[in-house]
């Protein structure tokens, strides 16, 4: 608890976290309002889901870029960009929308900006937290960064929703009521947008004040993007596309990290589409609670990451076994998914994500910190894009194999989804880079408050 005190006494890293926890609830405000405004707009699921896809495609595509500009420019700057883009974009549709003009084809070009901004600010986010504190306080301030993220998850959303329908006047009416809608002078009141509008000027209101903080934030040590001109290897002596490719070449390097960074996407491809497609499904044909079941479900995940985020926060990490011990939590999660397509209690159910979700989020802040650690901070934004782009880049693709697949057997798919992971598990574990995975010694540097 001493050093949770002495990290929360950093004026750079309170407002890092503040800035971090605003972006996070916009973020959630934008998840939720988003596919509803297309859903009242259209009717059609398929308009949301590929809203949805268009607001996904950049964190894949432009992940990289934005990682590259991490290590050639200021982190801070690159945040603070991507707020006000985002402000701009919530404001723009509350504009649209309190002015009677919104229409679907607006909401395309503004969904992928959005993704966009996404793409360049989560990995700014991870290289500036090790540049404004010490290394003995990364992990814990990853695990405050990472609790108030899955805080957000929870209470976001239900926020959000709340918002929606307190503010919006018939907002659960057909979406034939809205026909008329980007003809001139539609009231939106009379076709539930109110609550919408609110939203999204709340989103505005909440990057507006991320980007303000982020101003206050005093970054002392020369800046990532310095170039070195006794090494043309430098990234600030490379192109934007050259330094992308060191970052790879630098991952690929890494036996472990690289092993570890397949297994996670693979991971990814198993287990993000039976979740978000399969779950739904599930609850609806065989738990009798129905949606319920659903968010039942879904925040038990998200409150098992935050309990798997306080808990690596609370106990040292291990210096030793770590990969085995990362592989094995991996390996638990696969086979606790496997009987999930034949549950048909909502409690168990819950209980299931929980422990998954526990898991999930211990192993994140270990592999996060491992990897801060590891990586030089000149490639540490292009490292941690890569990441996220094995964390997430293979959701679409999966959502769309098990929409497939589920037709034929919704009950298999789980079962095939987590063996499969045990069985990906198996062979990494036996590697010697794994089995002799250690945490990084931690140097005596202060904080550069």
């Amino acid at each position: 608890m001493h050093g949770l005190r002495q990290l929360l006494r950093s004026r750079n890293f309170r407002l890092l976290w503040g800035a971090g926890g605003l972006s996070a609830v916009g973020d959630q405000f934008d998840l939720i309002a988003f596919p509803w405004l297309v859903l009242l707009l259209t009717g059609d699921p398929v308009a949301v889901g590929t809203v949805i896809a268009i607001g996904n495609a950049p964190t894949v595509f432009f992940m990289l870029l934005g990682g590259g500009l991490v290590d050639r420019f200021s982190p801070r700057l690159i945040m603070q960009s991507s707020n006000l883009l985002r402000l701009l974009l919530g404001a723009a549709l509350a504009a649209l929308i309190l002015t009677g003009q919104i229409d679907l084809w607006f909401i395309y070009p503004l969904a992928l900006l959005k993704g966009l901004a996404d793409a360049l600010y989560y990995p700014a986010q991870g290289a500036l937290l090790p540049r404004i504190v010490s290394p003995s306080q990364l992990r814990q301030g990853n695990a405050v960064v990472q609790t108030t993220f899955q805080l957000s998850g929870i209470l976001g959303p239900a926020l959000a929703g709340a918002l929606i329908a307190l503010f919006s006047n018939g907002s659960g009416a057909a979406p034939a009521a809205l026909s008329g809608l980007t003809g001139a002078g539609t009231a939106p009141a009379a076709a539930g947008l109110t609550g919408l509008a609110l939203v999204f000027s709340s989103v505005a209101s909440v990057f507006l004040l991320s980007a303000l903080l982020l101003t206050f934030l005093r970054v002392g040590n020369a800046a990532p993007d310095a170039a070195d001109p006794e090494n043309p290897a430098d990234p600030a002596n490379a192109g934007i596309l050259r330094s992308i490719l060191q970052g790879i070449r630098f991952v690929r390097a890494d036996s472990a990290m690289f092993l570890l960074f397949l297994l996670i996407a693979g991971i990814g491809l198993l287990i993000e589409g039976p979740v978000i497609v399969g779950i739904p499904i599930l609850a609806n044909s065989k738990m009798a609670q129905g949606a319920l079941a659903v968010g039942v479900i879904v925040s038990a995940y998200a409150g098992g990451a935050l309990v798997g985020s306080v808990i690596a926060g609370l106990l040292p990490a291990p210096k030793r076994g770590l990969g085995l011990i990362l592989i094995s939590l991996f390996a638990l999660s696969g086979l606790l998914m496997m009987p999930f397509g034949f549950l048909t209690s909502m409690l168990l159910a819950a209980a299931i994500a929980l422990i998954i979700g526990i898991a999930g989020g211990y192993t994140e802040i270990l592999f996060t910190l491992w990897l801060q650690l590891r990586t030089p901070q000149r490639m540490l934004g292009r490292v941690m894009s890569l990441l996220m782009i094995a964390t997430v880049g293979l959701g679409p693709a999966s959502s769309v194999i098990s929409g497939f697949l589920i037709k034929f057997s919704l009950e298999w798919i789980f079962v095939g989804s987590g063996a499969i992971i045990a069985l990906l598990c198996l062979p990494v574990a036996f590697r010697r880079e794994i089995r002799n995975m250690r945490m990084p010694d931690i140097p005596p540097d202060q904080p550069d408050n």
